[in-house]
């Protein structure tokens, strides 16, 4: 994901502590996508309302719309340095859109509510839950979200996530990629940015937090959205947010295959078993 030259937030230039040189006392991660599967529960929710209404759509196709508006939406926010808001009225605005436009039946504010709640159901990727407790053997680990802590306590009780807190915009007040929400999630746990690691399938977050001098980790997520995925080399003017991110665009602290791999690449960094 790329920002316009206007937006009031870019990242700086990168100033994470060389590899190794700082023991990780916390795991950050993004969660939408990077530890949860939004697309498999998006399809079928949407295939599920659909069918009761005798309707056909493609439902993985409106399951990508709605996690991209989502991210939209998010952005404008930050980009207008707008009030705070909960995160489930930008998504349940983001849903009325979608399917006013491209849903071809009426669906009732309490299908929509429903709808909405699949955000507080996504299914953790499969090594989400044994990977997070292997680096949990080692430090900290918490999501560092657009989800607020209502929706990352939900998220966490569905899924099983073996999270230590809850950080992310609920501290900041504020959404991705504003600067406040690394910052006031590294502080609230009394480290500077150097002793944490931003874990992320989706590479301005990595961007962001080694600009503010954290330390990175990237998890790609081929099957993020359906199956599709970026290819190495980005053609400009090509939109590519219906596809995953798998090829590493910058010098990250770690590349891993998945949180298990992650686990053990720091331990074997850290000399720790």
């Amino acid at each position: 994901m790329s920002f316009p030259s206007d937006f009031p937030h870019q990242p700086g230039p990168p100033c994470s502590p060389p590899r190794g040189a700082v023991p990780i006392r916390a795991f950050l991660f993004d969660t939408y996508g990077t530890v949860c599967d939004f697309y498999t529960p998006f399809k079928r929710a949407l295939a599920e309302l659909a069918a009761g209404k005798g309707v056909i759509i493609d439902a993985g196709e409106l399951a990508i719309s709605w996690r991209n508006a989502y991210i939209r939406s998010v952005t404008r926010h930050v980009a207008r340095d707008a009030p705070f808001r909960p995160l489930w009225e930008l998504q349940r605005e983001d849903l009325a859109a979608l399917l006013a436009q491209h849903f071809p039946a009426p669906v009732t504010p309490d299908e929509q509510a429903a709808l909405c709640a699949t955000w507080r159901r996504l299914s953790p990727w499969p090594d989400a839950v044994p990977g997070l407790t292997a680096l949990k053997r080692h430090a900290f680990v918490a999501p560092l979200s657009n989800g607020n802590t209502d929706d990352m306590i939900a998220l966490a009780r569905h899924a099983g996530l073996p999270w230590d807190t809850i950080l992310g915009s609920s501290i900041a007040r504020r959404y991705k990629p504003h600067p406040e929400v690394y910052l006031k999630s590294v502080a609230a746990l009394n480290l500077a940015p150097a002793e944490t690691c931003m874990v992320a399938a989706h590479q301005f977050d990595l961007h962001f937090a080694a600009g503010l001098g954290m330390q990175t980790a990237f998890v790609p997520r081929p099957a993020e959205f359906g199956g599709a995925t970026r290819p190495a080399k980005l053609e400009p003017g090509v939109d590519y947010s219906r596809a995953a991110e798998i090829h590493a665009e910058g010098d990250w602290t770690f590349v891993a295959r998945d949180f298990v791999e992650l686990a053990a690449q720091y331990a074997a960094l850290a000399q720790v078993p």
